[in-house]
Parts: C-alpha cells; structure tokens; sequence
C-alpha cells in the first residue's frame, strides 16, 4: 500500500535570497545543495527532505514523498479527493498536486532515490 515517506520539501519565500541563504548556511549551519538566482536549495541530513528558499512564492509550502505515487493519488481518488495529473519534474521526481479541506495546496513527489 502507497505511503508518505517524508516530508519532501519545505519552501519559504525570501525578500533578500542572499541573506537568508548565509543565515541558513553559516548561523544555522545547513548545507547549501543547489543555488540559482532565484532559489536556494539545502538537502536535509535524512537525504530525502530539502528546504528551498525562493524569491517567489511557490503556492504549496511543503510536499510529501511518497514511495509509490501512482498508489497514493489512486488512493486519494478513491476518497474523492480531486487531484492534477502526474508531471515529471527533472530530473528525479513526478508528481501532483491535491487541495486539502482547508484549501491547502499540497504537492505529492517520488521520494529521493538514494
């Protein structure tokens, strides 16, 4: 049976990228695992959790890796629970989006593999 695996990403929104991005890494001491211009990307410890500091506002705030994505939006149909067709996100996940009760948008990825 699909089930959440972790918490995939957490994403906040940045006014000042570069600052926030050296408060992480040298005051709390994250490792910076991806940087472009507009996000900042630090892999968690567990391997599987990545927090993404953004310039924009990304709309979900957090996702959920799944160990079996096309099990767990099955299950989710089966509920009712209206959700968007499977994309792939390169270069390692696919995932879809659902609402929950509260009008919460929560996106459901592939978890890391190794």
């Amino acid at each position: 049976m699909a089930k959440v695996v972790a918490i995939g990403h957490v994403g906040m929104k940045a006014k000042d990228l570069g600052k926030l991005t050296s408060f992480y890494r040298d005051v709390v001491g994250l490792d910076v695992h991806d940087s472009l211009p507009v996000v900042s990307i630090f892999r968690m410890a567990d391997g599987n959790t990545d927090l993404f500091l953004s310039t924009y506002d990304p709309g979900e705030r957090f996702d959920l890796a799944t160990d079996d994505l096309e099990g767990f939006r099955a299950r989710l149909l089966e509920r009712s629970v209206e959700c968007s067709p499977i994309r792939d996100d390169p270069p390692t996940h696919r995932s879809f989006v659902f609402t929950d009760p509260e009008g919460n948008r929560i996106r459901v990825l592939t978890a890391h593999q190794g």
